[in-house]
């Protein structure tokens, strides 16, 4: 499939009571899972994201990236809850982005955590140590 960064659409899913808020859109630089994740059906909402993400992949490979050091492609992960079977789909995302940058794609992943929930920092850490790659922590703001 040829790919072409103008033809990549945005790829959105609207948050619901049980999963995040998803944007991925390269036009706008957005690239961000924010809210609650524990649906039903986590294929049914993570998928997409998987396949979009290989499919973008595909095509920053093949074309000129304006991805620098200085402005890397930035993964925003900030979830307030996650289940188990959204742990999976998001080292998925992860591993994605690791390939990306190990094509020579600088890549960022930013974590966001509550200062007063120890075990929403560390579910970062485990998740970069397991993939192997950095992250940068952020406190979420109250």
């Amino acid at each position: 499939m040829n790919y072409n960064m103008k033809t990549m659409e945005k790829l959105y899913i609207a948050p619901s009571d049980f999963n995040p808020e998803i944007i991925l859109s390269p036009h706008d630089n957005i690239f961000r899972i924010k809210g609650n994740s524990r649906p039903e059906n986590v294929r049914e909402i993570y998928d997409p994201v998987v396949q979009w993400l290989s499919d973008y992949k595909n095509m920053l490979i093949s074309e000129v990236s304006s991805y620098s050091e200085d402005n890397p492609l930035s993964l925003q992960l900030d979830l307030i809850y996650f289940n188990s079977s959204t742990a999976k789909f998001l080292y998925d995302i992860v591993m994605i982005m690791k390939s990306i940058d190990e094509e020579g794609i600088p890549v960022a992943i930013n974590w966001f955590h509550d200062p007063e929930d120890p075990d929403s920092l560390e579910a970062g850490e485990d998740l970069a140590i397991l993939a192997e790659i950095d992250f940068k922590y952020i406190e979420r703001q109250a």
